[in-house]
C-alpha cells in the first residue's frame, strides 16, 4: 500500500531561481492504492486541480469525509474530468450528513449545476452522491472501507482504507477522538495513522471550538496510537505552519512524519 497526498499549492515561475518545494497546504486530497486496489481518492480539496483528465480518471473511485470547502473544493473539476472521459455518472461517496450539505450548498445552482438532476442523451445522471454505511465495512475501488464518526462540529467520518495486506487510517478533521483509537487498536494490519494538527497552542479555545487539534492535544492522541503503527501528520494551516512545527518538535520530537505535497509515502511491511 502507499499514499499521497495531493499538492494544493503551486510556486510562482522565475528566471532566476528554481521554484520552492512545495509545503503549504490549504487543501485536502489523498490517493491510496493498494494491492490489487485503488486508486482510491480520500477528500476532493484539489483532486481536480492536478493533472490532466486523464490523470483523473486513473481514479477508481472518491469518498469525503465531510463537505467542508478545503475538502471538496476542487470536486466540480474532477466530475467534469471525468464526464470528459465519457464516465458518466461520475460516483461520489459521502455520507448522509454531507450529501445533504452538497445538494443545498454547492450542486445547487447558484454556485454551480445541479449535476444530479443534468442527464445524457441516453438518460443517465452526470453524478450520482451515493451514501456510505456508519460502522460496517464496505467495498470501494477493491478496498474494504470502514466509516466512522469523528469529533467535529458538521457531519466528518474517518476512514479505515484497508487492501488485505495493511490499512491506513484516516483521522480526517477532528478534535481528540475515543472511536478512532477503538477503530485502530481492533484493526490487525493497519500501518499508519493520519491525523491533523491545524492551529498553534495559542489558538487552543479555537482548535477546541471547531474541531481540530493543537500540538498539545495531539500529542496526547500519540499517547493511544497502536505500537508500530506510523503517524503521518497533513493539514498543518499555512498561516501557522512554521509555528506547528516548532511546537510539535518539542512535544514530540519525531514520533509524527510530516507528509510532503506530492510525494508518495510507501506503508507496506
Amino acid at each position: 500500500m502507499r499514499l499521497r497526498l495531493l499538492p494544493s499549492s503551486f510556486p510562482g515561475s522565475s528566471a532566476e531561481a528554481p521554484a520552492p518545494r512545495i509545503a503549504a497546504q490549504p487543501l485536502t486530497s489523498f490517493v491510496v492504492e493498494g494491492a490489487g486496489a485503488g486508486p482510491l481518492a480520500v477528500d476532493a480539496g484539489s483532486l481536480g486541480l492536478v493533472g490532466e483528465p486523464a490523470d483523473m480518471g486513473q481514479i477508481e473511485g472518491l469518498i469525503l469525509t465531510h463537505a467542508h470547502i478545503d475538502h471538496v473544493a476542487s470536486l466540480p473539476m474532477w466530475v467534469e474530468g471525468l464526464l470528459s472521459l465519457d464516465r458518466a455518472p461520475v460516483r461520489v461517496h459521502a455520507s448522509e450528513g454531507a450529501i445533504q450539505a452538497l445538494r443545498a450548498h454547492l450542486f445547487s445552482g447558484p454556485l454551480f449545476p445541479d449535476f444530479e438532476a443534468l442527464r445524457e442523451a441516453d438518460g443517465r445522471p452526470l453524478m450520482e452522491l451515493v451514501p456510505f454505511p456508519e460502522g460496517p465495512p464496505f467495498e470501494l475501488a477493491g478496498f474494504q472501507v470502514t466509516a466512522l464518526p469523528v469529533a467535529h462540529p458538521v457531519p466528518t467520518h474517518g476512514l479505515l482504507v484497508d487492501d488485505g495486506e495493511d490499512a491506513v487510517l484516516f483521522g480526517a478533521d477532528s478534535g481528540p477522538c475515543d472511536a478512532l483509537w477503538q477503530v485502530a487498536v481492533a484493526a490487525p494490519r493497519l500501518r499508519a495513522v493520519v491525523l491533523e494538527a491545524s492551529f498553534p497552542e495559542r489558538m487552543q479555545a479555537i482548535a477546541d471550538g471547531s474541531g481540530h487539534l493543537t500540538p498539545a492535544t495531539l500529542a496526547a492522541e500519540l499517547e493511544r496510537v497502536p505500537e508500530g503503527v506510523r503517524v503521518l501528520l497533513a493539514h498543518l494551516k499555512p498561516a501557522y505552519r512554521a509555528e506547528i512545527t516548532a511546537e510539535l518538535s518539542r512535544r514530540v520530537g519525531d514520533a509524527v512524519e510530516f507528509l510532503e505535497p506530492g510525494a508518495w509515502v510507501d506503508l507496506g511491511q
